[in-house]
């Protein structure tokens, strides 16, 4: 027994030995690759600094890389946004009849140029032909009850009539006036004028007919009726709009609102002729603030005598706050950067700095105001800085590779 004990505790040596110089010969063999696990966590795959891109000078150029050194400046007070023509809502009409009839004609046609009065379809309507029969008869028995009271006044002057005739003949008539009157009256609500409702005669075959004329000037931008068909009140026939001034309506984010100023100058551009420029004012500054998107509606009257400019375009538009610096327009001195030098990486904005060797390291920046193809930056670099003002899509590609392990050192 105390044989078999000893020879089980020499075999128990044995095997623990080898597996402490198995262990050993591993490490070994990790080492003579060069590994070491802590260094190699600390470093990125393409074995430089973490954010930092690495590219030797010729390499570089052939990126296309330039830097610039950022300075504080003045930064015109400008604001750029985009917004959209719409119409001017205060020369934009909607032509409906005010009776009930069939169309007897359709003058106006779509895209017309028309003047205010002009007729732009006539209409058969029944009502009408009753209202005007109406008022004839009223106007017949106005006369009559006119006529009879004058000669009862006379014969009560002379004594031949009495009093109470005189008087019942007068009262015949003030009540046939009061309805002429109103018989008058329902022809101009029907939108007679005085000079047609005076034109109505039994001997006017076209009693019925009812013109419907152009409220103001402008052009005839929706047309809805078509000759034969039955029309009410409640029909829309012909949209009219005077398109010499329309509204550019713009979103201002609620940070940005110290620089947006009823009657402000603005400069409004669009894709369909890049080469002009439409001058516009403020006009108006919603009083509310969107509490989804944080921002403010705005209005901007701009003029458009070439009628250039058409409802539902996308526009470019850029505010020049004239309050700034006493009134120069400028706001400064402030820390601007090239908006080519911009990328956007997630929800974040960044820049790469120029650290020199060849280093380039991915920043975070809080970007504020821009001005044509300046950005002033908020935080995240301070005035001398070096930063790559072109090239630094290629950086953020390389810096990818690198996060993706693709990377090599460079």
């Amino acid at each position: 027994m105390t044989y078999l004990t000893n020879l089980q505790s020499t075999l128990a040596g044995l095997i623990l030995a080898g597996v402490v110089l198995g262990t050993m010969g591993c490490s070994d063999t990790g080492g003579s690759d060069g590994g070491d696990d802590t260094t190699h966590q600390e470093e990125t795959p393409s074995g430089h600094e973490e954010g930092v891109v690495q590219l030797a000078g010729a390499k570089a150029a052939a990126a296309g890389i330039e830097t610039i050194a950022i300075s504080l400046t003045s930064l015109p007070a400008q604001l750029a946004t985009t917004g959209q023509v719409d119409f001017n809502q205060d020369r934009l009409a909607h032509v409906s009849p005010r009776i009930p009839g069939r169309v007897h004609e359709a003058r106006a046609r779509l895209g017309q140029q028309v003047r205010r009065g002009e007729i732009l379809a006539i209409l058969d309507s029944i009502e009408l032909g009753r209202a005007k029969a109406d008022y004839l008869q009223a106007r017949a028995r106005e006369q009559l009850t006119r006529e009879n009271f004058n000669r009862e006044e006379e014969l009560y002057a002379d004594r031949i009539s009495s009093q109470k005739e005189m008087l019942s003949a007068k009262a015949a008539h003030i009540e046939v006036e009061a309805e002429l009157r109103s018989a008058e009256e329902t022809l101009r609500l029907y939108g007679l004028s005085d000079e047609e409702v005076a034109a109505v005669t039994y001997e006017n075959p076209g009693r019925s007919l009812f013109p419907i004329r152009a409220p103001l000037s402008g052009k005839i931008v929706e047309k809805h009726v078509t000759v034969g068909e039955l029309v009410t009140p409640e029909r829309n026939l012909f949209s009219l709009a005077d398109l010499s001034q329309v509204w550019v309506w713009i979103d201002i984010y609620e940070r940005d609102l110290q620089q947006v100023h009823v009657d402000d100058g603005v400069e409004v551009r669009v894709d369909a002729f890049p080469d002009l420029e439409f001058g516009g004012t403020v006009s108006y500054l919603s009083d509310r603030v969107d509490p989804d998107t944080r921002r403010v509606r705005a209005r901007i009257d701009v003029e458009n005598p070439e009628n250039r400019l058409r409802p539902g375009m996308f526009a470019q538009v850029q505010l020049t706050d004239p309050h700034e610096g006493d009134g120069g327009g400028a706001r400064g001195p402030v820390l601007v950067i090239p908006e080519d030098a911009l990328q956007r990486d997630g929800d974040s904005t960044i820049v790469f700095v120029d650290l020199g060797n060849g280093q380039y390291e991915r920043r975070e920046i809080k970007v504020g105001r821009k001005a044509g193809a300046s950005i002033e930056v908020t935080e995240g670099l301070t005035p001398g800085e070096i930063i790559v003002s072109a090239g630094a899509f290629f950086l953020k590609s390389e810096l990818a590779k690198d996060e993706l392990g693709e990377g090599h050192a460079h």
